[in-house]
């Protein structure tokens, strides 16, 4: 795939998942649950680690290395699927949890377009 066409579909996962991770620190403001607090730290925590693997390789400017970095990230998709289902059993709000599984599984989709 062109880099340019693979560049823009990393500009999309970092925006669906950012828009996530606001979504669950919201969800974090709302409750003073201690063990859900935790479980919310680790969910923001492995979209943070996705979200860290493609802002590097959106800084990646040698094209082999850029092409093994996308076909890494291709291969982790299923990643964000299992974390939009993890976040709908772990947020407590439906309408909440359900909006954050709409921006990872937009943000899965646009890896599995790489």
């Amino acid at each position: 795939m062109k880099q340019a066409s693979a560049r823009q579909h990393l500009n999309d996962i970092v925006a669906n998942i950012r828009a996530a991770e606001l979504l669950l620190v919201q969800a974090s403001r709302q409750t003073s649950d201690l063990e859900l607090l935790i479980k919310l730290h680790i969910e923001y925590s492995a979209l943070d680690s996705y979200l860290s693997q493609v802002l590097h390789t959106l800084a990646l400017s040698d094209e082999a290395f850029f092409t093994t970095a996308t076909d890494a990230l291709k291969q982790q998709c299923g990643v964000l699927q299992q974390e939009a289902e993890d976040i709908g059993v772990t947020v407590p709000d439906f309408d909440l949890a359900s909006e954050i599984a709409r921006y990872l599984a937009q943000a899965s989709q646009s890896a599995a377009m790489l």
